[in-house]
């Protein structure tokens, strides 16, 4: 129930529930107050949507009416529609920016004084303790290893509550149509148009599920359980009356309209929180309802189909005008009107929603997170362009109106002048002309006679007069607010996607290319830090309505959103090299003080190819086999390096062996040669002596 505000789910009590005790002195004192100040509100809000109204015509090419009619009949009414083209552009690059690729652009950092269970933080010592004794690490506690076991518990639940709220932002509008990104886009699109996006919620949407169980007797059967999704709608400025006076959104508080059928506004008497009889005795007096358009609505359908339709006399019947207050109301008022306020609280204002139609006061209650004990922010905005003089900003057109209304001024002047001079202009004597001759129309081929003489036979009947267009000079100053333009929205030829007007050198590598695109998005920066703002507002929210309705899945402890769109804004080829980089110059002793899965996954997201990447566990089992044989194979190659160091030493105990033989027998053998050296020269010398004469 969307249209009807949040709806807390239904709790069930024994017996009939009390009767609202109402004072009708106090429902009709509330109205009137409310009322008048929501006729301020509105009047404040005058000067803005006459803004939000010009915003939307430059986009669309249509002259203010104030300019319309200074604009002569039968001139030129050209609107060339620079403001769309710039619009659009800052929509693609901030989605852009805001979803690259397959990343999500917010993260949950675990608190690093997380406040956690004191069981569970004891069980996730005794893990650590017993993942270090199997590591063969000291296991004497120790403060050191306290503060790792909190932060490993915390870390493990932030990126569990992470992949549930991704699941949510799935469906975060009612269904898988509507998603965050569809949101986010809406919301962006409104800030670029009028400085101001907004979306409102969480609501609490029930839905049944039915999931598999095991019943008592063992077997599998289908079993229904009710879940409680978070729910959040787009609204538009048209519909959002904030305190105009205020500083910052959404300030003490703000009203939103609604037109609601007839239908719709009867269903309201059938909830237990809207007053019944106040319902259904407006419906008797105003049978046909009480909703007037408001001044804009009757100028956007001057600009849109509605007024081509025959039927323009009257709006169609049975529409009801329904205000909705969101802020503080004295918490007396609203205990007099039969809502619950706690005693310590009875002198205060309280945060409430109030309905009102025409001054009537339809429901008065408490605000329903305020009833759960949470202080939930239920109005999310992104302003695109900070401004001190208003709390809304300025929106793109405003940013560039000078430029845009000078570019149609000169382009009304050229085509004027045009149209004067891209024909011959002609200066026809008509008393030189015989009487039967055609001086209405110029044609080729014409024959013009004459019929005269005398003096005036000197002188050409026809002459053609030249008229200088300046056509050079209007297309020069078409281009130089052209280029103002560029400066005022910083969307030139490398923010906007054309590459052709932008330095060759850069785009003849892909890195090249990137970088170029990531300094020319650097002027983003502000309006993307804005938007950051935005989207940590709503994950904010999201965290606290898990720890009310899912503290099942969404574990206790606390937790830091970071909006990360900005971190976007650096080329991913850029930070692709500077982790290969890291990767290569990593010593052991910096390994140690990395996770080496954070940083896997980190250079797989700069690729867009985080999806190749199996789950943890299933990463740290391949990484155990891989160590295992790792081990087997360094223990196969010692013992093949024992048995060659075994082998080389009995080769060389052998060689030894065989040289030492070797030598023995070389010895052997030149004693021998020596023996028979000395024998045969013993020999030798004996005969000579034989030989030899006697007495000498």
């Amino acid at each position: 129930m969307a249209d009807a505000g949040f709806s807390p789910p239904a709790v069930s009590v024994e017996g009939a529930a009390p009767v609202r005790q109402i004072n009708t002195t106090v429902l009709r004192q509330l109205g009137g107050e409310l009322k008048s100040l929501f006729d301020g509100y509105s009047s404040d809000r005058r000067q803005t949507e006459l803004k939000y109204m010009r915003n939307l015509r430059q986009y669309l090419g249509i002259y203010d009416p104030e300019i319309d009619k200074q604009i002569p009949e039968g001139r030129s009414r050209a609107y060339p529609r620079i403001t769309r083209v710039k619009c659009i552009s800052m929509l693609a690059r901030i989605m852009n920016l805001m979803y690259p690729g397959n990343e999500r652009n917010w993260e949950l950092a675990a608190s690093p004084s997380a406040d956690l269970n004191p069981e569970d933080v004891a069980a996730s010592v005794q893990e650590l303790i017993a993942a270090r004794q199997a590591e063969g690490l000291d296991t004497e506690p120790s403060q050191e290893i306290i503060d790792a076991a909190i932060q490993r518990l915390a870390e493990k639940r932030a990126a569990e509550l992470t992949k549930l709220i991704d699941d949510q932002l799935q469906e975060i509008g009612g269904d898988q149509s509507n998603d965050i990104i569809q949101i986010d886009r809406k919301v962006a699109q409104s800030g670029i148009m009028y400085g101001l996006g907004v979306v409102e919620g969480p609501y609490v949407r029930e839905e049944q599920k039915v999931t598999w169980g095991v019943s008592e007797n063992g077997q599998f059967e289908p079993q229904e359980r009710t879940i409680r999704k978070p729910q959040f709608d787009f609204m538009s400025v048209w519909d959002f009356y904030p305190d105009m006076s205020g500083r910052s959104l959404p300030g003490e508080g703000y009203f939103i309209r609604k037109v609601m059928g007839k239908s719709a506004f009867r269903k309201l008497a059938d909830r237990p929180d809207f007053f019944a009889a106040e319902i259904k005795k407006f419906i008797g007096t105003h049978g046909d309802g009480n909703y007037q358009p408001k001044e804009f609505e009757t100028d956007l359908r001057t600009m849109g189909t509605k007024a081509e339709v025959q039927d323009r006399k009257r709006d169609p019947q049975g529409k009801y005008e329904v205000i909705v207050w969101k802020g503080p109301v004295s918490a007396q008022k609203l205990r007099d009107l039969g809502a619950q306020v706690p005693e310590d609280k009875i002198a205060d204002d309280i945060e409430a929603e109030v309905w009102l139609v025409d001054g009537n006061v339809i429901k008065a209650d408490v605000n329903p997170w305020r009833k759960l004990g949470l202080k939930v922010r239920t109005v999310h905005t992104f302003v695109f362009d900070e401004d001190d003089t208003s709390p809304i900003g300025n929106g793109l057109p405003n940013v560039m109106r000078d430029s845009q209304l000078s570019v149609c001024a000169a382009t009304r002047m050229t085509l004027d002048n045009a149209s004067v001079t891209c024909g011959p202009q002609f200066e026809v004597n008509t008393q030189l002309l015989r009487t039967d001759q055609d001086v209405t129309a110029i044609e080729a081929y014409k024959m013009w006679y004459r019929d005269d003489e005398g003096l005036t036979a000197q002188f050409p009947a026809v002459r053609r007069i030249e008229v200088d267009g300046h056509l050079n000079e209007l297309q020069a100053l078409i281009n130089l607010f052209m280029g103002f333009a560029d400066a005022e929205t910083f969307i030139g030829p490398a923010t906007g996607g054309d590459l052709a007007k932008t330095p060759s050198e850069p785009m003849r590598t892909a890195a090249g290319a990137s970088m170029l695109r990531g300094d020319a998005a650097l002027p983003f920066k502000d309006i993307v830090r804005n938007f950051d703002s935005y989207k940590q507002s709503i994950i904010i929210s999201l965290l606290q309505f898990n720890k009310k309705f899912n503290p099942g899945l969404a574990p206790e402890g606390d937790y830091n959103v970071i909006a990360r769109g900005a971190t976007s804004l650096i080329a991913k080829e850029v930070r692709s090299m500077q982790l290969d980089m890291l990767a290569q110059t990593l010593t052991d002793d910096e390994r140690d003080h990395i996770d080496d899965r954070k940083f896997v996954e980190q250079r797989f997201a700069t690729r867009d190819m985080s999806s190749l990447l199996l789950p943890a566990e299933e990463a740290a089992r391949k990484k155990q086999a891989r160590s295992q044989q790792m081990a087997v194979m360094s223990d196969l190659a010692q013992r093949l390096q024992a048995a060659e160091e075994r082998k080389t030493l009995a080769e060389a105990f052998k060689n030894i062996t065989q040289g030492q033989k070797n030598v023995a027998s070389a010895d052997a053998q030149t004693a021998n040669t020596a023996l028979d050296i000395l024998e045969a020269g013993a020999s030798e010398d004996g005969s000579q002596a034989g030989n030899q004469p006697a007495g000498r």
